[in-house]
């Protein structure tokens, strides 16, 4: 563990990620035998990918932290005695932004799967703040992978049919404003599913989007062939299931973990580890082509559990420390502020 949280800009090379995790097997011992095997083929299935995630990000030079459990299944479920959906996907509810980290907890039980890494980061100074929409506090009401770190220059999408949502993104911005250009926008998407900012000057983009103008002034674009159709009528695909007894079942056990994956590109949904190396779900030849054309090598895990999760590989994972300083890849862009993004209104 490099014991520091800083991201100043996400194309800054990558030096410590918190990677999603899953429950254990035994957490689903109270079920009938039919859901416990549904479950554990899950987990198994997930835990093998994250297992392969770890192994390629670490390869690449960056320390990986991942959640731990305790025996007790009760610590993870909610008033009803349901179980809340596993940490699979850190990005929603973890963000580093210049150099906090913020959490927004996922247990009422207080329980906290990343406690061993947020104990070791407040014994080294570095600034941890838990959330807790009650107070409440602004930044508990902005949508993380909505928010783009780009140096000076920050990014905040908010769904303009939540009025805390728009109420709190505007607070979070005329802070951030003080030291940063903030612009805001109101598609309600979660950006990490819409496009990827790769390296300066350079962006992977769905057709969701018609133009970057605003947004990313002077950027060129990479636009995904589309549509990509994952091939799979059913929401919570997996491998090898026996999709009538098993829909009947994750509906039952676990409706409220569930998406809707069909909104998700998970081409676009990567992690980037510095200029030269990105970590992705899949891409087609186009995509690897202008790969090699970047100098950018894919490093491709197969997330064979993705459309359960409904998560890429972005989504599995918060970059906690990002080396280097704060750029400013618009220096004619104009002074600190608010501004708003004109470019993306007609999705």
């Amino acid at each position: 563990m490099n014991k520091k949280i800083e991201n100043r800009s996400q194309l800054n090379p990558l030096r410590e990620v918190w990677i999603g995790g899953v429950y254990p097997e035994n957490f689903y011992s109270h079920y009938d035998h039919r859901t416990q095997d549904i479950f554990g083929k899950l987990t198994e299935t997930t835990i093998e990918d994250f297992n392969n995630l770890e192994k390629i990000i670490s390869n690449l030079g960056v320390s990986v932290i991942r959640p731990k459990f305790q025996n007790d299944v009760s610590l993870y479920m909610d008033e009803h005695d349901n179980l809340i959906k596993p940490p699979v996907s850190p990005c929603d509810w973890v963000i580093t932004v210049d150099d906090t980290l913020y959490i927004s907890p996922q247990y009422q039980s207080g329980i906290e799967p990343y406690q061993h890494a947020i104990d070791e980061y407040i014994a080294h100074g570095q600034k941890v703040k838990i959330l807790d929409r009650s107070l409440p506090e602004p930044m508990s009401w902005v949508t993380f992978p909505s928010v783009i770190r780009l140096g000076r220059d920050i990014l905040i999408d908010y769904d303009p049919n939540i009025p805390e949502s728009k109420k709190y993104s505007m607070i979070v911005a005329e802070e951030l404003a003080k030291s940063h250009r903030v612009h805001l926008s109101n598609t309600a998407d979660h950006n990490d599913g819409v496009f990827c900012p790769l390296k300066p000057r350079e962006i992977f983009s769905t057709h969701y989007r018609s133009t970057y103008n605003t947004s990313f002034p002077n950027w060129n674009v990479f636009w995904l062939p589309e549509p990509k159709f994952n091939g799979h009528a059913l929401n919570w695909w997996v491998p090898g299931k026996n999709y009538a007894h098993f829909n009947n079942e994750v509906v039952k056990v676990a409706s409220s973990w569930l998406g809707n994956p069909h909104e998700t590109v998970f081409e676009v949904n990567m992690l980037v580890i510095d200029e030269h190396n990105v970590v992705c779900a899949g891409q087609d030849d186009n995509a690897f082509r202008h790969f090699e054309k970047l100098g950018i090598t894919p490093h491709v895990v197969d997330f064979k559990t993705c459309y359960f999760w409904d998560a890429g590989i972005h989504c599995v994972s918060s970059d906690v420390y990002r080396e280097g300083p704060m750029p400013d890849y618009w220096p004619t862009r104009g002074a600190n502020g608010i501004y708003h993004i004109t470019d993306w209104d007609n999705i």
